[in-house]
């Protein structure tokens, strides 16, 4: 560093008396110029050390966040924001309860789904015969199955879960159900000992197997005391004896397509039973 400017020029009339003087005072002044240029010599050697050192830490920085980074979030991060993703399905509606499960229709046996008898028809042929053994004593069971029964069986069993609730003892009903169902539709039996028996008779209470969500289960039946205890949930149908013309399956078939529709069963019951000429009693 130049400290020429700091530096009194000799005076040339003096320069004999005070010699010795000026000599001192030039070394003051060089003393004094070369503390000023070590001092400024140490703080531009600090400034920049600094500097450097806080261009190597930012590098090391970028370098590290940009290694961790997906290169999804790489190109977000170049742009200087955080791009928020976008919810596909927050427009869509929210499907109903009624398609996340299969809701259930529980049918009676006898004189619904087929007609039994200890002795064969007259008027028409058998579908299949039977020999139950019950208490030790063997009889012969003739069964006539209603028209349409196959084909009802699988219609109701693509939108529905199909169970049978039969007052009928277990001896029995589970040979007709093991020859009626050969498809294997009806997933669950139940039997007399599901029932609840009232002064001799047999009701069918619901709330056993479907608990508190009654809205999704129905009952067909031709006696109108087994759904007493739930008589919203009941579908009232014509008994089944010997009318081989009888279309009442492919009625109740079409009033299960219709009844789909409804959240509760109970009301597709009392509002669609009608058209299909069902009449609840």
């Amino acid at each position: 560093m130049v400290c020429h400017g700091f530096i009194e020029k000799p005076n040339q009339r003096s320069h004999g008396c005070h010699k010795h003087g000026r000599g001192n005072l030039h070394q003051r002044q060089q003393s004094r110029c070369s503390a000023i240029a070590v001092a400024a010599a140490l703080n531009m050697s600090i400034f920049t050390f600094h500097n450097r050192l806080l261009r190597c830490v930012s590098r090391l920085f970028r370098l590290s966040t940009k290694g961790s980074a997906t290169p999804s979030r790489r190109a977000t991060m170049k742009q200087g924001y955080k791009k928020i993703k976008k919810h596909e399905h927050h427009h869509q509606p929210l499907l109903r309860k009624r398609h996340d499960k299969k809701r259930t229709i529980f049918l009676d046996l006898d004189e619904t789904l087929v007609h039994s008898s200890m002795e064969p028809p007259l008027r028409f042929n058998v579908d299949f015969m039977m020999r139950i053994k019950i208490e030790g004593v063997v009889t012969p069971m003739y069964v006539v199955k209603r028209p349409g029964v196959t084909e009802f069986l699988d219609r109701i069993g693509k939108n529905y879960r199909v169970a049978v609730f039969t007052a009928g003892l277990p001896e029995y009903a589970s040979q007709v159900l093991d020859k009626l169902d050969k498809n294997r539709v009806i997933s669950q039996r139940l039997y007399r000992h599901s029932c609840t028996e009232v002064n001799g008779r047999y009701a069918k209470d619901l709330s056993l197997v479907a608990r508190r969500d009654l809205g999704s289960v129905l009952l067909v039946d031709d006696n109108p005391f087994s759904y007493s205890l739930q008589p919203d949930n009941g579908v009232h149908i014509k008994p089944f004896v010997d009318d081989m013309e009888d279309q009442e399956l492919m009625k109740l078939a079409d009033f299960f397509d219709g009844c789909y529709q409804y959240e509760d069963l109970r009301d597709a019951a009392s509002e669609l039973l009608y058209k299909y000429n069902k009449v609840i009693c």
